[in-house]
């Protein structure tokens, strides 16, 4: 079986199987940093995923199972509405770069969640299938995870000054609480594929006045 690193006590208090939503933001009365919104949700994932591996419940496992999958799913789609389209339109190659390598390993979690749904409703969350396939794609997403809070989080913090993460955890608090995700998500992948069109059209045309 796959391992990961035991969650550190600095994992929020609130998290634990009562608990009313893996979306809540920092500490009360002060502002939904958006780095710090998004690190609340890695901690949750990560302490879940623990409670997941030593309850010996299967009605627990599969309640849990189903809450990550579908926390996981949420959480990467409000990245790509909020957190992403900041980090492109830093104008720097490097906020680019992060965008690319992330939306790869969304694609990764979402083929993984689909088929993990398709296993519990016809394995069980018992089967070794599934929890061989539940296990790979948890250790991808804290892998995941990591990267942003070391590297990607850092870069933001050099590029954005704390008006404008604050500003993006609020629109991001916002975006959860609105609903319609997917809808939103497959909008602004639309603009985002019109403007790479735009782009690849632009080159084109410079090339053709370039040969002539």
């Amino acid at each position: 079986m796959l391992q990961v690193e035991e969650v550190t006590a600095e994992v929020p208090a609130l998290v634990n199987p009562q608990h009313k939503s893996i979306f809540e933001s920092g500490p009360e009365g002060q502002p939904p940093n958006i780095l710090n919104s998004l690190k609340r949700d890695h901690d949750v994932f990560k302490t879940l995923y623990q409670e997941y591996n030593t309850t010996k419940s299967k009605s627990d496992r599969e309640r849990i199972a189903k809450e990550i999958m579908k926390g996981v799913d949420i959480h990467d789609k409000i990245e790509e509405l909020v957190f992403y389209p900041a980090l492109r339109d830093c104008g720097m190659e490097m906020g680019n770069n992060y965008v690319k390598q992330s939306l790869l390993d969304h694609e990764n979690v979402r083929s993984s969640v689909y088929e993990l749904n398709i296993l519990l409703q016809d394995e069980g969350v018992e089967s070794q299938m599934f929890n061989n396939f539940f296990n790979k794609m948890m250790t991808d997403f804290i892998a995941h995870a990591e990267l942003e809070e070391h590297e990607v989080f850092k870069f933001c913090q050099k590029i954005f000054d704390d008006k404008k993460l604050a500003e993006l955890g609020k629109e991001l608090d916002e975006m959860r609480k609105m609903g319609g995700v997917e809808k939103k998500l497959m909008k602004g992948r639309e603009e985002v594929e019109e403007m790479e069109e735009a782009k690849e059209a632009g080159g084109t045309e410079v090339m053709e006045e370039v040969v002539e």
